[in-house]
């Protein structure tokens, strides 16, 4: 009899071991599955924004902060093409429509643009970019500053900004 404890004692131990085994098998996808329910909808009712990819985040920051980049160089390169127009002949552009001299090859790629409207001490010019909603200017003259920025200093608006800018 002493040998049989044992013996029976092994034998419910792997019986106990093989049934639940087969129970973690069969019941843990359903499990895993209602665990991540859960959490979700306690992240519903507590209103925790969703988990967002910090890489799709820091594309999108980074195509936008390409395209300020971008419109800003574009209306540099536009003030010294003026510039050089009007140092050249000794007229604006806008004094000499029929022939103008290509001084600047166009926008960049993306780049919608330029704007230019003329004012009594100088001119103005404005620019924005297909993939965001920054709009950026560039004025050269006297009176025809944005938002405290220097004559011939490109600046970028958002478009509630660009509203109240112009």
């Amino acid at each position: 009899m002493a040998t049989r404890r044992p013996a029976a004692f092994v034998l419910i131990v792997i019986v106990v071991l093989g049934a639940g085994t087969l129970a973690y098998r069969r019941f843990a996808p359903h499990a895993r599955q209602l665990g991540a329910a859960i959490a979700e909808q306690t992240r519903e009712l507590s209103g925790e924004p969703e988990p967002v990819s910090d890489g799709a985040v820091q594309q999108r920051y980074g195509a936008r902060r390409a395209a300020v980049a971008s419109m800003k160089a574009d209306l540099q390169r536009l003030v010294a093409a003026e510039s050089a127009l009007t140092a050249d002949s000794g007229y604006p552009r806008f004094l000499m429509p029929g022939h103008t001299p290509h001084y600047w090859t166009g926008p960049s790629r993306g780049n919608v643009g330029p704007s230019i409207t003329i004012t009594r001490n100088g001119w103005w010019a404005t620019i924005t970019n297909t993939l965001t909603a920054v709009h950026c200017a560039v004025a050269v003259g006297g009176d025809t500053t944005f938002g405290g920025a220097k004559s011939r200093e490109p600046v970028c608006f958002g478009e509630k900004d660009w509203r109240g800018a112009r």
